[in-house]
């Protein structure tokens, strides 16, 4: 029997490996409620958001392009950059990423440099066993 995943909106009960366009807007919309206290209104409409974060995180028919993690570190960390004004109480994730691309490459750039790291890492563990082989062979 497979296991069932939550709705698609409740993001707190989904791991974050399952999320999907559905599910990011719905932690837009609460994540926006709670930080500013106004209603989420998305860039563009919602089918366009949809495609935006669907271009990223990958759809049916659209291959991925970047990790869940990602995505959600670029919401918390551009949220918290945002200094609501009288004009623009609020946000969202289509003008954050239109206009916070800045973000957005220093957090595929860590991306990429921690995926790196864990490569290195697992080679020079592989390469001290293969060593500790050698050196039993020895012995």
């Amino acid at each position: 029997m497979t296991k069932r995943l939550p709705p698609a909106k409740d993001w707190q009960a989904r791991n974050i490996d399952d999320w999907n366009t559905t599910t990011f807007h719905a932690y837009l919309s609460d994540k926006h409620a709670e930080m500013f206290g106004c209603d989420y209104v998305p860039f563009r409409g919602w089918t366009a958001e949809k495609g935006m974060i669907g271009n990223l995180i990958g759809t049916r028919t659209k291959p991925r392009t970047a990790s869940n993690e990602d995505v959600k570190r670029f919401i918390d960390e551009t949220f918290a950059e945002y200094r609501p004004s009288a004009q623009y109480p609020g946000t969202s994730f289509g003008f954050m990423f239109t206009y916070r691309k800045n973000v957005w490459q220093r957090i595929q750039l860590d991306a990429k440099l921690e995926a790196k790291r864990k490569e290195q890492a697992q080679a020079k563990a592989e390469k001290q066993a293969v060593d500790f082989e050698k050196l039993a062979d020895w012995l």
